[in-house]
């Protein structure tokens, strides 16, 4: 219950219990101008305390808060991935301005801390920051820890961008890649190899593929069915029932001959895998033992092959990204099809993309346009 008095000006004292030590503390504000005025601004704080604000938390460091935030507000509400990226973003802005005081965070340190970022990460990811941690600061300007938002007007540093790394393997790099993989994993990881195939053959991602049942591939019919996907949530492995996209991700791929060769060659190493086992897996890619592949062990794997053999740096997803490009070198223009194969609503990312970058897409597209203007301009001779 609140108390109200008046002295030069009208203030209101209130009795609450401090939820970290439990101890009994009082909070008193003064300055309005009448006692309607305390009254509706004590009943306001009164609110707050009941939902777990501390009112002695406006001198805490900007790390501090956003990790209050992230576990009240945040975590377990979010995707497993929104949340890794969330933590990402706090991670980034900590790493300038952790230890300033929320109260002393204005519009040009906040700045300040931009600019400082801008040295290390790009435009577009600096954004998303920026939108994570506005969230953040709109969250304490409510509770009354800050008066205005500083990250609500944000300026971009121009940096001289460094030249963009391959997101896409092209065919020469792809068959000493997979030179390479065959030594490596042929004998005792060939899950991995055939994973691989898979991966190009059908621009899914790795969550995707380890989650593939016997079911979802059709030999009479030559497709594979993709309908669900692992996800990783702080090393607990669980199958998500839609793609990544939801219901627009899932789909059914037509697979090529020789892919259908290759999958048909896993099929058997799988059949030689599951008769030294008592369970029978319903997973199509399984390792020695019968379980699931990790996506985490596929792709340190991946890394440690490329490093061992002095290969191009090669991530899992980059061969979605090729896939990609091999539909635009098979002269694949239908975006409509490209989407629903890749499971990609978003045209833009899908133009935004690498597979008209690569070096065999611009000769097929410069010899089109060779042979379309010899024979345009040969009809003003």
């Amino acid at each position: 219950m609140a108390s109200f008095r008046k002295r030069s000006t009208w203030e209101y004292r209130i009795s609450y219990i401090d939820r970290k030590t439990g101890e009994k503390k009082e909070l008193t504000r003064s300055g309005f101008k009448s006692k309607t005025e305390a009254k509706h601004a004590a009943r306001e704080m009164e609110s707050k305390i009941k939902k777990g604000y501390d009112p002695s938390s406006s001198g805490q460091f900007l790390i501090d808060y956003l990790n209050w935030w992230f576990d009240t507000y945040k975590k377990g509400t979010v995707e497993p991935g929104t949340e890794k990226n969330i933590k990402l973003h706090i991670k980034m802005i900590c790493e300038v301005s952790g230890y300033i005081r929320l109260s002393e965070i204005d519009r040009p340190s906040y700045q300040k801390s931009i600019n400082e970022l801008a040295k290390n990460y790009s435009k577009s990811t600096l954004q998303r920051m920026n939108s994570t941690i506005s969230e953040a600061f709109t969250e304490a300007m409510d509770l009354d820890l800050m008066h205005k938002n500083p990250a609500a007007r944000v300026n971009y540093p121009k940096i001289t961008k460094k030249a963009k790394k391959k997101k896409f393997l092209e065919l020469d790099d792809y068959l000493e890649l997979i030179k390479h993989a065959k030594m490596d994993w042929e004998k005792e990881y060939p899950h991995y190899l055939y994973i691989t195939h898979t991966l190009v053959a059908t621009g899914a991602r790795i969550g995707e593929i380890c989650a593939l049942t016997i079911d979802d591939l059709d030999l009479e019919k030559g497709t594979l069915k993709i309908d669900k996907t692992y996800v990783n949530n702080s090393g607990k492995y669980s199958v998500k029932p839609t793609t990544k996209t939801g219901e627009s991700g899932e789909r059914v791929i037509a697979l090529d001959e020789f892919t259908l060769e290759r999958l048909q060659e896993w099929l058997k190493i799988r059949a030689e895998i599951v008769m030294k086992l008592k369970k029978r897996p319903k997973l199509l890619f399984i390792n020695q033992l019968g379980d699931l592949v990790k996506m985490s062990n596929y792709g340190s794997a991946l890394d440690k092959t490329c490093k061992r053999h002095g290969l191009m740096h090669t991530t899992p997803h980059m061969f979605r990204h090729t896939h990609e490009t091999i539909l635009w070198e098979s002269d694949v223009a239908d975006i409509n099809y490209i989407g629903a194969r890749l499971g990609d609503t978003d045209k833009s990312i899908l133009l935004n993309t690498y597979g008209h970058m690569s070096k065999r897409s611009e000769q097929l597209n410069n010899e089109k346009i060779n042979k379309f203007m010899s024979t345009w301009l040969g009809q003003t001779k």
